[in-house]
């Protein structure tokens, strides 16, 4: 077909052919992407995964939906990818059709408790800049989905904090929310004080003020937020898990979250599963998760 062709129309059908085969098939994770975040008045860094045949010709139109994936205290945006085998698993739901393909943003939320707190000299804004400045960005710059039923926020530990508050303050914004082995810390009440300051001060970083100050933590806690989901303008798919084995008590806090749905009459999916507060656990729960969301996911 090419040698009756005029010479520079072989050429490009040759250099098209050639754009074509070198499209690569396979998923793409970019590490450590970095963008200026206003609410943060400074970089914010993130990784992607961006799913097979993403810069394949015959998709250059599709747009896809978007999970941004928490990490817990300690961790940053190569966790995920790196103790949560993100990768692996979406490439092996999405090769076994068990799930459409998903681009995963991966933020770095330092220890903020994916929370604003610049006005106390805390981590910074990271509510703000995961909820507004992080999807503008990708949005922006990947063929990403622009619409609620596009958008998925999940997490682990402090990332399922995050998630849940994120979720529950903005259902406007989310699809659907999933919080593994959440760190709730449901022992914070009104005037509460820790029995050692100086753990806290380790694991909350001037996120809730400096010393820790429970009426903070409480203002932003996920459950302040459930009247905006108890009757929401469009569903949204809330999923919990935790280890029964976890030693921080995630399973207990979030069968209390699961129960307190449940009297609101909020739909939620609860999974306890083996195990305790690690990757083992994290690792195991993600695939699962996904294919939950598979079913919450409507075309663009």
């Amino acid at each position: 077909m090419i040698r009756r062709l005029a010479p520079a129309f072989a050429a490009l059908a040759v250099a098209a052919a050639s754009l074509s085969a070198a499209a690569p098939a396979t998923a793409e994770l970019l590490w450590s992407q970095s963008f200026d975040s206003r609410a943060l008045a400074g970089p914010m860094r993130f990784s992607i995964y961006l799913p097979p045949g993403y810069h394949a010709p015959d998709q250059a139109e599709r747009r896809y939906p978007v999970l941004y994936l928490l990490h817990g205290v300690g961790d940053d945006e190569r966790a995920w990818p790196q103790f949560g085998r993100v990768e692996q698993t979406l490439d092996g739901l999405i090769a076994a059709r068990e799930l459409p393909s998903f681009i995963v943003v991966m933020p770095n939320g330092l220890k903020s408790w994916w929370v604003d707190s610049a006005d106390i000299g805390g981590p910074g804004d990271y509510a703000t800049a995961v909820r507004d400045d992080l999807p503008a960005h990708v949005e922006a710059t990947w063929r990403a989905m622009t619409v609620r039923d596009g958008r998925f926020v999940a997490g682990l530990s402090m990332g399922g904090f995050g998630a849940l508050r994120l979720g529950f303050e903005n259902p406007e914004r989310y699809r659907a929310i999933g919080a593994l082995s959440a760190a709730l810390w449901n022992r914070v009440q009104a005037g509460w004080k820790p029995a050692d300051p100086a753990r806290m001060t380790r694991i909350f970083t001037g996120a809730f003020g400096e010393p820790f100050d429970p009426q903070r933590f409480l203002a932003n806690h996920p459950r302040r937020y459930l009247p905006r989901v108890q009757d929401p303008a469009e569903p949204i798919g809330i999923y919990l898990q935790a280890g029964d084995d976890d030693g921080f008590g995630t399973q207990f806090s979030t069968l209390e979250l699961f129960q307190e749905l449940r009297d609101r009459e909020i739909p939620a999916e609860l999974r306890i599963d083996d195990g305790g507060h690690d990757w083992k656990v994290w690792r195991r729960a993600l695939g699962p998760m996904l294919q939950w969301f598979a079913a919450q996911v409507r075309p663009d």
